[in-house]
């Protein structure tokens, strides 16, 4: 198994990572004379006026990003640069570009059957090893000869050259350049074509300290194409060689120490560095860092703490060719700074790891025995105490040895002044974790345990270590191997200063009520002078030092408790607390708060409840749900349709289980003596085999037990249909009550849905009674659409009233037939307002 030395050690010994690439000199070969052609349409303005030919034949044009058809023309987020350098993109090449010519003159030398030869001409002449040619192909493929000529009058011929159509080409510099019709400027933008590609000519060893002069080149096919040559780079020629690179030496958190051999066979003046936190080969013309060295080694200064970088040398020689290309290039990281307290370390911002890729955050390490088969790493769990990410450890098969997290050097960790907050916890209880410190980061036979083993739960909890006096500057979490494949979750550490005045633990709500509760917690070792404050709120946010504390907020003690009152009814609060030892020296606030939620109120009639203010999946406010059988739970709202409103309250089973499941109103005032009438909908969502069945009862608590008063029984529900159903009842002393709707089954059930749940006093107050003696009744009773009315000859106007007391419909001059469709479903009440002033108030239901 592998042995994981700590990151921060292989920074500070400076290890050497190997070359990964060798600079070659690339330089640009600026074109004097050749160009006969404008292909490329830029600035504001019609295509046909910024160039003078097409790419291919049949009108089509490059297009560079400045091009604009009107000056309020959206930019173009495609195109060639308008600087005209092309960054070739070609693997074997990296750092090689090109310089186009002017994109408002001449740019591409373009050859056709007509016009098949042409001569490209170099402001400077250049010796190179190899020289590369930015072309392109319009219309397809065609073949080219090409003779570079030397400027002693020699030449090298290659022959059979083939440049590919701008489309779909393999080895191209660059793509996705897109183009112009310039018979209509319409534009044609692509993420992969048009294409430029790059061929590289090498020149023969006898022609390489030879310069450049230029390049003539023949079209030899004789199809119907159009190949355009835009420009040309070299990797130049020189006699002086790089150095070879050595094994990083000393590396500290600001500098670090390279050197290097000189090169076999070269007449050395000096030496160039080039360093970057970059990988990016640089360029001949890049501005070295330290130009002129005389030695073969320096120590670079000013670098930042635990950063890697990359760097080159060059050599500067004294005969031939003046410099070399940049050496094959070395990284190194430098080590990380010593830590001062405090510090938090959450794991957050660490790339997670896994069983084949053990990790620990930067200048953390994950630190294990020879051959110990566990692991240890950044692991983006649900385990974790704050989110995203926590860290793993996992012992696997041994019980012996050592795994352990440790933390960077820390400034004077071990004088007695420093204490170690963390979150923790195992998937096993009982798994222990052991807290110490090191005297070396790379030895884990030198951890020293303070204290002792912590004996983790399963949920993630707060622990504090004070660290005694010693003189290791660095901590370790090391696992305890009670037995094998135990899992702990470390979070959330903090290593910071003991305070002075300390913080309460354990913190505690009791007592709760409607509009009162009481925290209690656990004094620290070293009481308060003062006593205590206590912050509250609805939201889960803990409180800092900048939080202001108002009497609607918090509230003070001098003992280890401390009452709360004037909060709301059915409300979750969140609750810290933290000493106050003077009048300018406070505690943190508790590492933890305590949570609870206030009982509910009782309501009073009219009561409903239609579920569509209600988020699924939640229970309305001050309802519950117990689930008395094996079935699954009250507890999904939904949109069932079947003749319900948008949402209902829906019952699931398990296809083949049983269930016996309650759903609790909130409790409602009720008086011995009135009549009331629970009013709500039921149904289910087949009429297939699925039997659904429904009972109705109440009773003086939000208990199975405590529903000793039925009021309806439904033992087969199978047609997926809402049903309405209204029942009168009485209640048998004044009181509190619960109404509890309970869906059971026997087995192979589906889907049951209540709805439109409401309870209202049935008996009329004394003047609605006295108008009974009209004897009016309205029919049919429930209705779908049309309510009729038996006698209407006494009636002047009619309101019609939904079951809270809210109006919903005023009619004037009524006739003895009522149109109301447009109602939802539900209850109403009908009131028919007399001539005598009297009312007479009818329950109707509408289907």
């Amino acid at each position: 198994m592998r042995k994981n030395q700590p990151a921060l050690v292989l920074g500070a010994i400076g290890l050497f990572a190997g070359s990964f690439a060798l600079a070659q000199n690339y330089q640009q070969m600026p074109i004097q004379s050749g160009y006969n052609a404008d292909v490329i349409a830029n600035g504001v303005g019609s295509s046909m006026i910024s160039t003078d030919n097409d790419v291919d034949g049949v009108s089509y044009a490059f297009v560079a990003k400045d091009f604009q058809l009107t000056s309020s023309s959206a930019a173009l987020t495609y195109g060639l640069p308008v600087n005209g350098i092309i960054n070739s993109v070609v693997a074997t090449t990296p750092g090689l570009s090109y310089q186009l010519g002017n994109l408002s003159g001449p740019n591409s030398l373009r050859l056709s059957n007509a016009n098949p030869t042409g001569t490209i001409t170099f402001t400077t002449p250049k010796a190179a090893f190899t020289l590369y040619m930015l072309v392109t192909g319009g219309s397809g493929a065609s073949t080219q000869n090409v003779t570079v000529n030397f400027s002693d009058g020699t030449s090298q011929q290659f022959s059979g050259i083939s440049i590919s159509d701008w489309y779909d080409g393999a080895g191209f510099a660059i793509q996705g350049l897109g183009r112009i019709n310039r018979t209509n400027d319409v534009l044609e933008p692509s993420s992969t074509n048009p294409r430029m590609y790059q061929i590289a000519l090498a020149i023969d060893a006898a022609n390489q300290a030879k310069l450049i002069q230029s390049v003539a080149i023949t079209k030899t096919s004789t199809t119907a194409t159009f190949p355009n040559i835009f420009a040309f780079s070299v990797d130049a020629y020189s006699t002086c060689m790089p150095p070879t690179l050595q094994p990083v030496g000393t590396v500290t958190a600001n500098s670090a120490t390279i050197s290097w051999t000189a090169p076999a066979g070269s007449t050395v003046a000096s030496y160039d560095i080039y360093y970057s936190t970059s990988n990016t080969i640089p360029a001949s013309t890049a501005t070295p860092n330290f130009p002129g060295e005389t030695g073969t080694s320096k120590t670079i200064p000013g670098l930042n703490s635990n950063t890697t970088y990359y760097y080159w040398v060059r050599t500067n020689c004294s005969t031939g060719t003046s410099q070399s290309a940049w050496s094959f290039g070395g990284t190194f990281k430098t080590a990380c700074s010593v830590f001062t307290t405090p510090y938090t370390e959450n794991f957050d911002t660490t790339s997670t790891g896994s069983t084949s890729n053990n990790n620990a955050p930067s200048c953390w390490s994950y630190l294990e025995s020879a051959s110990f088969p566990g692991n240890g790493y950044v692991s983006g769990t649900t385990n974790a105490f704050t989110s995203p990410n926590a860290y793993y450890l996992n012992n696997s098969s041994a019980t012996s040895g050592s795994q352990m997290l440790v933390s960077p050097p820390t400034t004077s960790l071990s004088n007695g002044t420093k204490r170690v907050r963390f979150y923790a916890k195992s998937t096993t209880a009982g798994t222990t974790l052991l807290v110490g410190t090191l005297a070396n980061a790379a030895d884990p036979a030198t951890f020293t345990q303070i204290g002792s083993p912590l004996a983790l739960t399963t949920t993630q909890t707060q622990y504090t270590v004070n660290i005694p006096a010693g003189t290791d500057v660095q901590l370790a979490f090391k696992h305890g191997l009670t037995a094998t494949s135990r899992t702990i979750y470390i979070d959330d550490i903090t290593v910071q200063d003991i305070p002075s005045c300390l913080e309460p633990t354990a913190v505690t709500s009791s007592g709760i009520t409607v509009n009162t509760a009481t925290i209690g917690w656990t004094a620290p070792a070293t009481v308060p002078a003062i006593g205590y404050e206590v912050y509250y709120s609805t939201s889960n946010v803990a409180p800092s030092v900048t939080t202001v504390l108002t009497p609607s907020n918090s509230a003070t003690s001098t003992t280890t408790s401390a009452p709360l009152g004037g909060l709301i009814s059915a409300t979750t609060y969140y609750a810290w607390v933290r000493s106050v030892c003077s009048g300018t020296d406070k505690s943190v606030w508790s590492a933890t708060s305590t949570v609870f939620t206030t009982a509910c109120t009782t309501a009073n009639l009219p009561y409903t409840i239609d579920f569509e203010s209600v988020t699924t999946p939640a229970l309305p406010v001050c309802t519950v749900n117990v689930n008395a059988g094996t079935g699954n739970n009250w507890g999904t709202v939904s949109a069932p349709g079947y003749g319900f409103t948008s949402k209902a309250l829906q019952y699931s089973w398990n296809g083949s289980n049983a269930a016996n499941t309650w759903f609790f109103t909130q409790g409602l005032n009720l008086t011995a003596g009135t009549q009331y009438t629970i009013s709500y909908k039921y149904g289910n969502d087949t009429s297939v085999t699925y039997t659904e069945k429904l009972k109705i009862a109440f009773g003086t608590s939000a208990t199975v037990a405590a529903m000793t008063n039925p009021i309806a029984d439904y033992p087969a529900i199978n047609d997926a249909t809402a049903h309405t159903a209204s029942v009168n009842f009485t209640v048998p002393a004044t009181g509190v009550y619960y109404f509890g709707f309970n869906a059971y089954s026997d087995a192979d059930q589906n889907h049951l849905f209540v709805d439109d749940i409401s309870v209202t006093a049935a008996q009329l107050a004394t003047a609605e009674t006295s108008a009974k003696k009209n004897d009016i009744n309205a029919y049919p009773n429930p209705f779908t659409d049309i309510l009729n009315i038996s006698d209407i000859k006494n009636v002047k106007s009619i309101s019609v009233m939904d079951v809270a007391g809210r109006l919903v419909k005023n009619i004037e001059t009524p006739s003895s037939t009522l149109h109301l469709g447009d109602l939802r479903q539900g209850v109403y009440l009908v009131v028919l307002n007399m001539n005598d002033g009297s009312k007479q108030t009818i329950k109707a239901i509408k289907k």
